[in-house]
């Protein structure tokens, strides 16, 4: 998607999850890597993989926005709104999916799985012992 953009930008990352080795959003929010570079009077557009309840971005653009960004949207590969326990607006959505468990292409379960070269639905016996 990147090589798409043909405005001048700026990269940098965050990681942040609420997942774990789960399947399921914990509720909590943890910034495992921040961002090197000052968000204060810059148009943010916050890139995901994946939104399925929504908790992440509903902490971190908030964040984002008392760090000064002139404005924040958000752009998903994969949106699923069936699952979404929060209020996020999406602002550029890929596709829509079903209420299910994807892997693959860069999306993990428990660290596994992100090197298949497609995206696929996690069969539920791997996780649900």
């Amino acid at each position: 998607m990147a090589r798409e953009i043909k405005l001048p930008v700026e990269y940098d990352f965050m990681v942040c999850s609420s997942y774990g080795d789960s399947t399921d959003s914990s509720g909590f929010v943890k910034i495992r890597k921040d961002l090197d570079t000052d968000a204060k009077g810059k148009d943010i557009l916050i890139i995901e993989d994946i939104i399925d309840t929504g908790t992440t971005l509903s902490r971190l653009k908030p964040i984002l926005e008392d760090r000064g960004a002139a404005s924040v949207r958000i752009a998903t590969i994969l949106n699923k709104p069936s699952r979404r326990r929060a209020d996020v607006h999406v602002d550029y959505n890929g596709f829509e999916i079903p209420d299910a468990f994807v892997v693959g292409y860069g999306l993990d379960y428990a660290g596994r799985y992100r090197n298949i070269p497609y995206v696929g639905i996690l069969k539920e016996s791997v996780y649900k012992a």
